[in-house]
């Protein structure tokens, strides 16, 4: 039996990620040969894609031009020629600062108002201005964009092979985070490491819809569908999800596939806008639950409640950690002496055998944890499994965005080795957003009757 109150909660806590743990690593597996597309060749044989970059401001954001050049390089680079350049903007300056630049600034019409808020309001725009040029029909596809996405010459091949192979009509790929890397906060920089190895999961979600999670960028969808379908869900932050589940109730299980195209984006540059953004996705899901059929809202209660108890199992563990090491460790230190002529003296022979003293034998809190009733089971194997699978997706996702960087290999083992020593801490600040943000939600919409500042859409600096 386990007789420390909170080990016992921490175990109980733990053993509730072990369906998760299985399920990640199920599709890490089976995903992988899919998750980035190789088989890639030019083949003329060319549809319309119109390239979307949805932004708040390109003259604020400068990174926008960043991402127009990178469609330009690239399309040139595999010889494909029949594409456009939209940027769709609420800011009039952005016709004047992209004037030099191939493509067309579409500005957002103070007046529009549809049933719709912030990025999804001009995404509706988008489509109604494509619905008068007569450009809302099966031969154009959009391929959406955020504003510091970057496309490379895979990107293209990608894309244009899943249109041409007619598996869907509409897909998606993984997104790395390698842009700006060195420039972001360094714990924000790292924690992205779990977003990356996240795509795994979406691979399965596109091939057997509805998806869970949907990316509002590197999301191809062909032009009529999105205008059948439409952005016009109401005052909600999560418009990427709710648009893949509606795409799935009109379209059916076969309308979505996997591209397998990468899309380069970059961290959130520091802690706030990290949590923000985090708060948004949360809130967001929240908002749209009661939206969905029961079976997809028990798994998107499923999910908020694993990160909603992953905040509460990791403040416990790591106040567990502290309370049964630190003792332990001043236990060795307790072998210094200090005196005002001498100043300190370690009697290194003690201080070494109080050392293998301690790695041997068994501290009383810290006995429950290796108590043959415990770690002498499978139990003790799954929640070992489900503890590898939570550091290895830390690991996969940390190499996945250096892969397409210039960082050199002694510090990409440098960091390798900071995500492992952090992991716990990285854990905590990916976890603390939502278990801060479902408190607000329920607070408001229970005490407040749903007025929530959740509409004052914050803009993570670029």
């Amino acid at each position: 039996m386990i007789d420390n109150p909170a080990l016992l909660i921490a175990m109980i806590l733990w053993i509730f990620f072990i369906p998760n743990a299985v399920k990640l690593f199920y599709r890490f597996v089976r995903n992988n040969k899919q998750f980035i597309e190789k088989d890639l060749r030019r083949i003329p044989n060319d549809p319309k894609i119109i390239f979307q970059i949805t932004t708040k401001s390109a003259t604020k954001t400068s990174v926008v031009e960043r991402g127009i050049q990178s469609i330009i390089d690239s399309c040139k680079s595999t010889k494909y020629g029949k594409y456009e350049i939209l940027v769709v903007t609420e800011d009039p300056k952005d016709i004047k600062t992209l004037e030099s630049m191939p493509c067309k600034v579409l500005c957002v019409e103070k007046s529009f108002s549809p049933n719709a808020i912030k990025k999804a309001r001009a995404l509706q725009f988008a489509i109604e201005s494509r619905r008068k040029l007569k450009k809302q029909n099966s031969d154009h596809w959009i391929f959406h964009m955020d504003d510091e996405s970057y496309v490379v010459p895979q990107t293209i091949l990608s894309i244009l092979k899943f249109i041409r192979e007619k598996k869907g009509i509409a897909s998606e790929g993984p997104i790395f985070y390698p842009l700006k890397f060195e420039k972001a906060n360094r714990i924000t920089a790292l924690a992205e490491s779990m977003r990356a190895f996240g795509c795994f999961e979406c691979v399965t979600h596109m091939h057997n819809p509805p998806p869970i999670h949907m990316h509002g960028s590197n999301l191809l969808v062909r032009s009529d569908v999105e205008d059948k379908i439409g952005w016009e869900f109401g005052p909600i932050l999560a418009e990427d999800q709710r648009f893949g589940y509606e795409l799935f109730k009109k379209y059916g299980r076969n309308s979505m596939g996997w591209h397998g195209g990468i899309l380069l984006e970059q961290p959130p540059l520091d802690i706030k806008d990290h949590f923000m953004q985090r708060r948004r996705w949360v809130i967001g899901n929240l908002q749209n639950i009661e939206n969905f059929s029961r079976l997809f809202k028990a798994r998107l209660i499923y999910k908020c409640t694993s990160f909603f108890l992953g905040f509460v199992s990791g403040v416990i563990s790591l106040a567990l950690a502290f309370y049964i090491n630190i003792p332990k460790i001043m236990s060795v230190f307790s072998y210094a002496s200090f005196d005002w002529n001498n100043n300190i003296n370690f009697d290194l022979y003690l201080w070494f055998d109080r050392i293998v003293h301690i790695n041997s034998s068994y501290n009383e809190i810290f006995r429950p944890l290796f108590d043959i009733q415990v770690f002498d089971s499978t139990l003790a194997l799954i929640l070992l499994f489900s503890s590898t699978v939570w550091l290895l997706g830390y690991q996969v996702g940390l190499f996945l965005n250096l892969k397409y960087t210039r960082i050199g290999r002694s510090k990409r083992i440098s960091l390798h080795i900071q995500t492992f020593l952090l992991a716990p801490f990285l854990g905590l600040m990916e976890s603390f957003p939502a278990f801060y943000s479902i408190i607000e939600f329920y607070f408001f919409k229970l005490i407040r009757h749903n007025k929530l500042k959740s509409y004052d859409f914050y803009v993570v600096k670029k």
